[in-house]
């Protein structure tokens, strides 16, 4: 009952306290909304390059030729117009005049590709188109040598015989999308600031005789203050979630419950850093100081202000490179493989620090 009395009065301290509380809630809602709309296209993941037009002659005395027709409807919902040559025209040269993106031979010694070196994305894409057609040819016909038979020849083979899976998720974060994760997970970090101060800040207040006179036990002022401190950030970090969700619009996926446990993890993390470093450092003002610069570097390398590239020796080495990158697999690629190993490391670096504010705590008098 004292550990809930007091968790209590923690919380209505924390909301009595109108800098921190407006800090807590309206910064990262700010930052969500001008870095979202700032830099909205930045995160265009896909380009227009127009409708591209390739020619082509078959030479083949129509043997590839409905595999040819169903490549090229296939390509055209894609705006890649295949057109056969007629009697009169030099495809070489409608492609050096840039009358075409492409031209394409196919003959029984192969396929040969001509392409306009001018407009290299367009040229790419032809390669790209035609390189697939001839390896799931080249597969059709292994797989009719070794059973003849199996593979008919008025169906396309990749219809029939290649089926394409995709590694990587075809959905992506837009900048609302990407911030509203960033910067919710950066004011969690920041809840170390007010745990740098939980238990110095009684001392400040001139409160700390007062709780220690009274008849409860220091493990019951540590646990409620604690859990008071927890539920009052995590309480901030909920809001700025949900007005990014409902009012900004932001994507959190379908596993939400899942990202509401993560969210309280890294509460939890940020929390101990900081009673930590409050015992760690001499001064309550040092360990706000040292544990702002940890909070701004975290930040700056974790992603919470541009994406980072995740390949760069230190992509890891902040919570939020990992909490974010666990995040957005759970969203964009309904991968759920990271939660619980991010939640052990978070869980397993607050208990660290716990444990080095309880010993502190153990060996001074007093809070």
């Amino acid at each position: 009952m004292n550990i809930f009395r007091i968790a209590v009065k923690e919380i209505k301290s924390d909301f009595r306290d109108v800098r921190t509380l407006f800090f807590m809630l309206l910064f990262p809602i700010v930052m969500i909304f001008i870095l979202g709309t700032a830099l909205s296209n930045a995160f265009h993941w896909t380009i227009s390059v127009g409708d591209v037009r390739v020619l082509y002659k078959d030479q083949t005395v129509d043997r590839l030729s409905p595999y040819i027709h169903a490549m090229a409807q296939e390509a055209k919902k894609a705006h890649i117009d295949f057109r056969k040559v007629l009697d009169h025209m030099d495809g070489k040269q409608a492609v050096q005049e840039g009358k075409a993106d492409g031209y394409v031979e196919i003959g029984p010694r192969g396929v040969e590709l001509y392409i306009n070196e001018r407009n290299k994305i367009k040229g790419s894409l032809v390669e790209g188109v035609m390189s697939a057609f001839v390896g799931q040819y080249k597969l059709a016909m292994a797989v009719s040598e070794v059973k003849p038979g199996s593979v008919q020849l008025d169906h396309s083979p990749h219809e029939e015989y290649i089926q394409e899976r995709s590694l990587h998720s075809k959905r992506n974060p837009g900048a609302m999308d990407y911030y509203g994760v960033a910067m919710t997970t950066m004011i969690a970090l920041y809840s170390a600031l007010p745990g740098s101060s939980l238990l110095r800040g009684e001392r400040t207040r001139k409160t700390a005789d007062r709780l220690l006179a009274a008849p409860v036990r220091k493990s019951e002022i540590f646990i409620g203050k604690l859990a008071g401190s927890v539920a009052a950030n995590f309480l901030c970090v909920a809001v700025v979630m949900l007005f990014s969700q409902w009012v900004l619009h932001a994507d959190w996926g379908h596993h939400v419950s899942l990202v509401w446990l993560l969210m309280l993890t890294e509460v939890v993390l940020a929390i101990s850093f900081g009673l930590g470093m409050s015992y760690m450092a001499r001064t309550e003002g040092a360990a706000r100081t040292i544990a702002m610069v940890i909070i701004q570097l975290s930040s700056f390398f974790g992603g919470a202000y541009f994406p980072i590239d995740e390949t760069a020796w230190y992509a890891h080495l902040s919570p939020l490179s990992w909490m974010n990158d666990t995040i957005f697999k759970i969203v964009y690629a309904n991968d759920l493989s990271s939660v619980v190993p991010t939640m052990l490391l978070n869980i397993g670096i607050a208990a660290l620090f716990l444990v080095i504010a309880v010993a502190s705590m153990a060996r001074r008098e007093g809070l």
